[in-house]
């Protein structure tokens, strides 16, 4: 069900289309209160910290106003557009391998992407880097005793994904790993920050690449431009303090994720899936041809 949500930022606070809005929601609320009849207040007084009665949320949104930056209603039932994928995240497994299958699949994109730059492979597997030794290793380990149906790197990729798609601070993300490290047994495989987080990830290729970007956006600060101090199509300066005698600080600043080993592992299946298409019509063909030979 779409929530008509226009009404909020209507100044005229006493026209019907705020009133009849505000009723909604009152509506809405209903089915969100505590043991005592209360819900969250989203008047822009209250911002959302306390429970109030319904007659006074209502009394306080018309008086206060409703605040504008309260986008999603999550306090009052509504669901972040990400909560499905979230939940998925984490849905328990009933094996182990289950989890550990995807994250086969991103190292393996990042071996091939490291063959295909290499004049030559080495088919010997004890050849291989030992990082990616490493990883493999860590693969199918588990995340604390006892934990089968997630490994230690899985949780760590999806719990980096659920900090990128909800906009976390890194001091946070380091707060939220002490309070793990400290709840799971001792023998956890929790990464102690989100450095060493990024650290390993970077490994498989999850990592990601800053480009500097001109404040209009008119280029990019990468490949020939990667020197310039300005912009060369506006000549905006790249810099907020251009004059500053410690590390420069970019105006704006692009993350880039590489697709080029993902698309290429993609190209390669739809390959070797057509091949096999053909191989198994060739074989077809065979058959009705010689089913009749003596």
């Amino acid at each position: 069900m779409i929530i008509d949500k226009s009404w909020i930022t209507l100044e005229n606070r006493n026209s019907p289309d705020f009133i009849n809005g505000l009723r909604n929601f009152i509506e809405i609320a209903k089915n969100h209160v505590d043991g005592r009849g209360k819900a969250y207040c989203p008047c822009r007084r209250c911002y959302n910290g306390c429970r109030q009665d319904l007659s006074i949320i209502y009394a306080h949104i018309h008086d206060h106003g409703f605040l504008l930056s309260y986008k999603t209603w999550n306090y009052h039932g509504e669901k972040y557009h990400n909560a499905d994928d979230i939940e998925a995240l984490f849905a328990p497994k009933t094996r182990a391998t289950t989890t550990n299958d995807e994250m086969f699949n991103i190292i393996d994109d990042v071996m091939a992407e490291m063959n295909t730059n290499e004049e030559s492979v080495d088919e010997d597997v004890a050849n291989l880097d030992p990082e990616f030794d490493a990883l493999f290793k860590e693969l199918n380990t588990e995340l604390y005793p006892g934990c089968s149906w997630m490994s230690s790197l899985n949780f760590l990729a999806k719990l980096m994904h659920i900090k990128v798609i909800n906009k976390w601070t890194d001091s946070s993300f380091d707060q939220l790993l002490d309070f793990l490290r400290a709840s799971f047994p001792k023998e956890n495989r929790i990464p102690s920050s989100h450095y060493e987080a990024k650290k390993k990830l970077r490994k498989i290729g999850l990592g990601y690449q800053f480009i500097h970007v001109c404040i209009n956006d008119c280029a990019l600060f990468w490949k020939e431009n990667k020197d310039m101090h300005n912009c060369p199509i506006c000549n905006e300066s790249r810099w907020v303090d251009r004059q500053t005698k410690g590390k420069k600080v970019p105006k704006k600043v692009l993350r880039y994720f590489p697709l080029t080993s993902r698309l290429r592992r993609r190209e390669r299946d739809r390959v070797m899936e057509e091949m096999s298409r053909k191989m198994e019509e060739m074989r077809r063909l065979w058959e009705r041809q010689h089913r009749h030979d003596p």
